[in-house]
């Protein structure tokens, strides 16, 4: 899942899970009924107070439809019950066959002197019952984002104690970790299952599972008042350009700013990374070029923890030899030329516009992608200079440095990729120009998408 995606105005996304529409949930309680354990507590009513599950029903796939199409009176989660719900000793299982499957999370725990503390905050853990339930089905209907809660947890607390936090914050941030996703349960799956292009509303409904997160938290008063907060708040930056409300630096918390950067450095690890081979210690270069969207204490703690965590860079080789490195990375830099030429046009269109918040996200969007380009040189002469004098001998230094400059060059490919998300938002939703000026903004972004198109190719 994207992690800086921007383009939602502020208030944009209010939901309320137990009005706005059918839940989604009752979809996700269907699949985990298969052998039969999920019934329901009470009978269930829609809003206007029809009857439609009697109490002890099983919540298979018809009454599921049935609830899918309703509005209910009550949050379905509280008037359901699913068997084998885990518990902290399942969670400290869970946990211990995530670090056998990743040998370089576990390696770096161990090396920081991090594992007894980890396994004392699970066993530690008080889950309110409804939330551990919904826990066990995302583990049993959303098993990738189940994984990643388990890392972000990690990390978050592993942040948290390099910070100096207090015990309190540090289970507090641990929670947040485990939890920022939680909204996803009340998001149709639908949407996770489209291939191609994801449209404006689409990414409108992936980026409410934040408020829809808040709003499951607060009513479990047994958890610490800065969870619900720093799940709101995990994809809000500290340069304005995040959501859901455009906060910048002066109105985020520490503990929000911490699961964003956990969640951010799990999109890389168990994404990209997981196929490629890569290991933690290779999110440097993205953090280099992310310096400045995370709270700065919380930047450094990160870089300390990979730095003393034991691992190495990893050398990795291209699939059809490492000689196939320098044509990709000179094409992309042509093709970074021909991105920047565009971003600067829709930049400087933008200041000239009068618009709203998509407007002004989007021109901060772009502003920091003219930065980050600068700041890494990938459309510079002299780098292309020193690309094109690599011959066929590439040694592991050599292949290294490329592997670096490879990195940055995914990284600033997502970040132009999302400025575009953005800036389509604005064009559909908010901007209001006469038609030619109208017909100049979508000349640049179709520029942009083909140059975007460009970068994309291996």
């Amino acid at each position: 899942m994207p992690n800086n995606m921007s383009g939602i105005a502020p208030g944009a996304l209010d939901v309320d899970l137990r009005t706005s529409q059918p839940d989604p949930y009752a979809g996700h309680l269907a699949n985990a009924n298969k052998g039969g354990g999920v019934i329901s507590t009470e009978d269930i009513f829609n809003d206007r107070g029809k009857l439609l599950i009697r109490k002890h029903a099983s919540i298979d796939f018809v009454n599921a439809q049935c609830l899918l199409q309703q509005r209910l009176l009550k949050p379905l989660e509280d008037q359901v019950q699913v068997k084998d719900v885990l518990t902290n000793e399942n969670f400290l299982a869970e946990y211990s066959y995530f670090f056998q499957s990743n040998r370089d999370i576990f390696t770096a725990s161990r090396h920081l002197r991090f594992t007894r503390d980890f396994e004392k905050l699970i066993q530690g853990m008080r889950l309110p019952a409804v939330l551990a339930q919904k826990m066990t089905v995302m583990k049993m209907c959303l098993p990738e984002q189940f994984q990643k809660a388990l890392f972000s947890s990690w990390l978050a607390a592993l942040i948290a104690r390099e910070m100096s936090l207090d015990k309190d914050d540090i289970y507090a941030v641990f929670i947040a970790g485990l939890t920022h996703d939680i909204g996803f349960l009340h998001i149709s799956s639908e949407i996770f299952s489209k291939e191609g292009e994801v449209s404006v509303n689409d990414w409108r409904a992936i980026q409410s599972h934040v408020v829809i997160g808040e709003m499951v938290l607060k009513n479990y008063h047994e958890l610490p008042e800065s969870v619900p907060r720093a799940v709101f708040e995990h994809h809000e930056r500290c340069d304005g350009t995040g959501y859901p409300a455009a906060k910048d630096e002066s109105g985020l918390s520490v503990l929000g700013q911490i699961v964003g950067m956990s969640d951010a450095i799990q999109a890389l690890r168990m994404g990209m990374f997981a196929k490629s081979g890569r290991n933690l210690r290779d999110t440097l270069p993205f953090l280099r070029l992310n310096s400045h969207t995370h709270f700065y204490d919380t930047y450094r703690a990160v870089v300390g923890i990979l730095r003393k965590s034991g691992l190495e860079p990893t050398p990795i080789a291209h699939p059809q030899g490492n000689a196939q490195y320098v044509p990709l990375l000179v094409q992309r830099i042509d093709c970074f030329k021909q991105a920047l030429s565009s971003i600067k046009k829709i930049s400087k269109a933008l200041q000239g516009i009068e618009s709203g918040p998509k407007g002004r996200i989007s021109m901060r969007t772009f502003s920091q992608l003219l930065n980050s380009i600068a700041t890494s040189g990938m459309a510079r002469d002299e780098l292309l200079g020193w690309i094109k004098l690599i011959d066929n001998n590439i040694d592991d230094s050599i292949l290294l440095e490329i592997n670096e400059i490879d990195l940055m060059q995914n990284e600033l490919i997502w970040q132009i990729s999302n400025a575009q998300r953005t800036f389509n938002a604005f064009l559909e939703r908010e901007c209001n120009v006469n038609s030619q000026m109208q017909s100049t903004l979508r000349m640049y972004s179709d520029l942009l998408r083909q140059s975007l198109e460009k970068l994309r190719q291996r």
